[in-house]
């Protein structure tokens, strides 16, 4: 994209899991010295996964990283790229600032909460039925994940 738009600034929003098929891709970035920001949505879990077997009635099983955990910022400064890691909410912008401000290829590696749920814009019965299956069948962190919920709900209704 950037290629076939080069006076625009091209921003990339991407999950580890997918980032982490698709790293040779940002390396690529890095030899044609593409301006481009990637901003990765870290929350070390395969994530699209573990929801989509927890609306299936299942438990999540194997979506999980373990030790070491990839470093993407460090993987963008070994590529020679402007690498950032964050670990709290309030430093998002300065890193986003610095990175759109950079002359190259640059990543923001952003840590964010692996029991926040991606909610779809309408929840069917048989979603919640098997959310609710694969939540007695001992899915890890069912109770952060249903206060989490919880949270949002209220959240969403006191607006």
């Amino acid at each position: 994209l950037q290629h076939a738009y080069p006076g625009r600034q091209v921003i990339a929003y991407v999950g580890d899991g997918g980032f982490g098929m698709l790293m040779a891709e940002f390396l690529t970035a890095v030899h044609a010295r593409l301006p481009i920001t990637v901003v990765v949505s870290n929350n070390n879990t395969l994530g699209e996964i573990k929801w989509e077997q927890m609306v299936l009635g299942y438990p999540e099983h194997g979506v999980t990283y373990r030790d070491p955990v990839p470093d993407f910022a460090a993987w963008a400064r070994a590529c020679g790229a402007l690498g950032t890691k964050v670990t709290k909410g309030k430093d998002v912008a300065r890193a986003v600032k610095q990175a759109l401000s950079h002359k190259g290829p640059a990543l923001v590696d952003v840590d964010v909460d692996p029991n926040e749920p991606p909610m779809p814009g309408k929840v069917e019965y048989d979603q919640a039925k098997k959310f609710a299956e694969a939540f007695a069948k001992g899915q890890p962190h069912r109770t952060t994940i249903a206060t989490t919920l919880a949270k949002d709900r209220i959240e969403q209704l006191t607006r």
